[in-house]
């Protein structure tokens, strides 16, 4: 679940120099790190992207998918409307195809009726366009659908589900349930099909992504109740829920790198690639219950750094993501009926990290 069952006055919002320009320097802050929203008015914010150009797509959990220009302006009319259920589901992660340029693919997973789906759409003409259900068939519920969706470095297409309240789907090898998926090109801009599973175990991960220079895959779930995980990720491993949780340990089934006996409620997640930060390297995990950006550092599979960055300063967060210009933007999820909405909630915020 999102939350296992105040935003301090901000600065107004800030421009961006073009994405060109951005990559080739990055921002870094001398001193601590510095905040901005960047944008506001948002409903329940769940996934944030950046396009090519510079410009930026952002999902709305009930049903909305925004258009934000390359200097932070939010655009008031939606590129697409989706039909979602309510409950923690709705519209959730989003990615953009490694050749979008030239296809213009956009995939979105969503919530609807009785199934969770991942779709692909066509980006034109600022409109989403050209839907396609590519796998169907996910159970879904109010509570633990999952949802992330990202891009491998070996070009597959991977997302992730949860166990939809029943646990016993996690272990399930003809459920698609409690799973890291994964489709290949074909599938995934061809008609798609039943996808791979790279991992099974899994309560409700929502966060995951592939540190750098190692490809080493990190992934990041929501506890029972307490024993919020990140788990480092071995492709055909069982991570064990719901036969072990925590610290228990049994043949067959991998613990976690990291636990949270303090229910975080860990969400999305990114590493921080560009250099030049004392960020840089490390694993950053928007949370929402325990209200802040979780900071984890890594030597191998060892977990060496672990604290906590802006502790209840901004709310609940929903997901980190690391721009174009080395900034990193995080989502708020304030008005998502678990939170205490402030003046501008939900909002994008953008966070310069502190310079080494």
């Amino acid at each position: 679940c999102d939350g296992n069952d105040s935003d301090r006055e901000s600065p107004p919002p800030v421009s961006t120099a073009p994405a060109e320009r951005q990559r080739e320097s990055p921002v870094r802050n001398e001193g601590g790190p510095k905040v901005n929203t960047w944008v506001e008015g948002l409903d329940v914010p769940w996934e944030l992207v950046f396009l090519p150009d510079g410009r930026a797509l952002v999902t709305e959990r009930p049903g909305q998918v925004r258009l934000i220009s390359r200097e932070g302006r939010l655009e008031s009319r939606p590129v697409a409307e989706i039909d979602v259920s309510n409950g923690e589901g709705g519209l959730l992660g989003m990615a953009i195809d490694p050749r979008f340029e030239r296809n213009g693919f956009v995939y979105i997973y969503r919530t609807s009726g009785s199934e969770n789906q991942l779709l692909r759409f066509r980006f034109a003409s600022n409109e989403l366009r050209e839907e396609r259900v590519l796998v169907r068939g996910i159970q879904a519920s109010p509570v633990h659908d999952g949802g992330r969706v990202r891009f491998g470095p070996d070009g597959q297409l991977y997302f992730s589900t949860g166990d939809a309240g029943v646990s016993s789907l996690s272990q399930d090898p003809k459920s698609l349930n409690g799973k890291i998926l994964r489709l290949s090109s074909d599938q995934y801009r061809g008609s798609g099909g039943r996808p791979d599973v790279f991992t099974l175990g899994h309560r409700n991960p929502q966060g995951f992504d592939w540190q750098p220079r190692t490809n080493q895959m990190i992934e990041n779930e929501h506890g029972a109740s307490a024993n919020d995980e990140v788990n480092v990720l071995r492709e055909g491993a069982n991570y064990g829920w719901p036969d072990i949780e925590g610290r228990e340990s049994r043949d067959g089934f991998v613990s976690p790198a990291a636990l949270y006996e303090d229910t975080i409620a860990p969400s999305g997640a990114t590493f921080v690639r560009q250099a030049g930060s004392e960020w840089s390297g490390d694993y950053l995990i928007g949370c929402l219950a325990g209200e802040q950006i979780r900071r984890v550092g890594f030597d191998g599979d060892e977990v060496t750094t672990n604290e906590a960055l802006f502790q209840d300063d901004f709310g609940r967060i929903r997901t980190v993501v690391e721009g174009p210009d080395g900034a990193l933007y995080a989502l708020t999820s304030n008005r998502d009926g678990r939170g205490s909405p402030r003046e501008g909630d939900d909002r994008i915020l953008r966070i310069v990290p502190p310079a080494s």
